[in-house]
């Protein structure tokens, strides 16, 4: 196996070295245990029952009668399989010998041992961040027959795969379908929320999400600039910024931008081309994530082999993703 730290560019001058490694920023779209139902000690299956409503059940009395009513509903069964997933990472130290960060090796015979040094942060710091993203990424995109997706189904296949869902989908005529433009986002929200399930409409605002592609999302932030309705719709939270639309949180879903580029997921299909950009507005209780762990980018280990001279990092969890009701959720594309 390769190492996971490769040496890149280093200059040639041999001047003064900061003893500090810089990070790329990377960012996740959202936090799973806010934005989703997490359902943890899920070790492969878990059986998961719905229960339908029970409507139109208050008759009028005329007479004494043992008849009861033929109203019924139905308990439904879902189910959610958790792949199962393994991070394994590995660094030798030769890889950057003749560099300066090999002066922040260890000594001796504990100089192959990564463990405590500069560069073994940064791996871990990495790693982390690459699971926190792909954690993510798979439970929205996850597709038995795309490589690099097949650990397991994620919502997209699950609700695409789903005929109410597709059915009742939200479709927006665009100039330019990938690049959508402020009025076009506003007017793709708007129509996704008034035609939304009864159910979906009555769950409380806080308990909802518009889940939005990142075009969609800054155009749609155009309507607001330089308005009266900047205050009222966007407001600043733990120095976040919270953009709302008629009292329901946006979440800007990037990793939505890596997986309509690498998949071709049926609920962005339309007239055979596929779609990039789109939103989805669903109850946060409607989207399940079944972890054997309630951290997975916590869920790891690293450790050092003197036989090997080599550090390793090793991460291993469950994960499995389902929704319960069609009529909790609602999407919306551009063709």
């Amino acid at each position: 196996m390769a190492n996971v730290a490769n040496k890149g560019t280093f200059a040639t001058y041999s001047g003064a070295n900061l003893n500090e490694i810089f990070y790329e920023p990377v960012f996740r779209s959202d936090d799973i245990m806010r934005n989703y139902r997490v359902i943890p000690n899920v070790k492969h299956k878990m059986n998961v029952f719905t229960s339908a409503a029970l409507t139109k059940i208050v008759q009028k009395y005329t007479a004494c009668s043992a008849t009861s009513g033929s109203t019924q509903f139905n308990i439904d069964e879902k189910t959610i399989t958790a792949g199962r997933m393994r991070v394994a990472l590995e660094q030798c130290t030769d890889e950057f010998f003749g560099t300066y960060i090999e002066e922040m090796y260890r000594n001796g015979v504990d100089v192959m041992n990564l463990e405590g040094t500069q560069l073994a942060d940064a791996i871990v710091n990495r790693a982390v961040k690459g699971i926190a993203q792909d954690v993510v990424r798979l439970a929205w995109g996850g597709d038995s027959a795309t490589a690099n997706y097949d650990q397991m189904s994620g919502w997209m296949k699950l609700m695409g795969d789903n005929a109410t869902v597709l059915a009742a989908r939200t479709e927006i005529s665009a100039v330019a379908p990938t690049a959508p433009t402020a009025a076009e986002a506003l007017s793709l929200l708007r129509t996704m929320y008034d035609s939304a399930p009864a159910a979906l409409q009555q769950v409380p605002a806080a308990d909802k999400k518009i889940y939005v592609s990142p075009k969609t999302y800054n155009s749609y932030l155009q309507n607001l600039e330089g308005t009266s309705a900047d205050l009222a719709i966007t407001n600043q939270q733990d120095g976040v910024l919270v953009v709302k639309f008629r009292g329901v949180e946006l979440v800007p879903m990037y990793e939505w931008d890596t997986i309509l580029a690498d998949t071709d997921p049926a609920m962005f299909l339309r007239g055979g081309v596929n779609g990039t950009e789109g939103a989805c507005y669903c109850a946060v209780e409607n989207l399940i994530i079944g972890s054997d762990v309630t951290d997975p980018e916590g869920s790891f280990k690293v450790f050092y082999d003197d036989l090997e001279e080599k550090m390793f990092f090793r991460g291993y969890f469950k994960l499995g993703v389902q929704f319960l009701y069609p009529s909790l959720v609602q999407w919306g594309i551009f063709y």
